[in-house]
């Protein structure tokens, strides 16, 4: 029997990034899914069938940070990796109060490295 694919949500509102890992993704083998909205991100998350979340924090609608919000008041447990260009002292200890323990720098980090840490965690 063929192992079912994992299906990994971005919630990217720069549409070439999003397009870019989409791409990265899918060589892998994962099924890739993208929007472009905190409040998109947050609807598809809790319908199920997401195994892994990439969420940008500046989103129209609602930001990252909303989002990780409503899923801990929630009690929705999903693996994820936050991807933004945020990085300010105020922003990561907002991160951290959040439980954020993946974040990476979009300008600094291509992605392949996002590719090989979201496979690593779904092994």
């Amino acid at each position: 029997m063929e192992d079912k694919k994992k299906i990994i949500l971005i919630a990217e509102d720069d549409r070439v990034l999003g397009r870019e890992l989409k791409l990265e993704l899918e060589k892998e083998g994962f099924v890739v899914k993208i929007v472009t909205d905190g409040k998109e991100a947050l609807e598809q998350v809790e319908s199920g069938g997401v195994d892994f979340l990439v969420l940008d924090l500046l989103m129209p609608e609602m930001d990252g940070f909303e989002v990780i919000q409503h899923l801990r008041e929630k009690k929705i447990e999903i693996p994820m990796l936050v991807l933004s260009n945020l990085g300010q002292k105020e922003d990561i200890e907002r991160m951290d109060q959040l439980g954020i323990e993946n974040f990476f720098v979009k300008a600094k980090t291509p992605p392949s490295k996002i590719t090989k840490e979201i496979r690593s965690r779904l092994s």
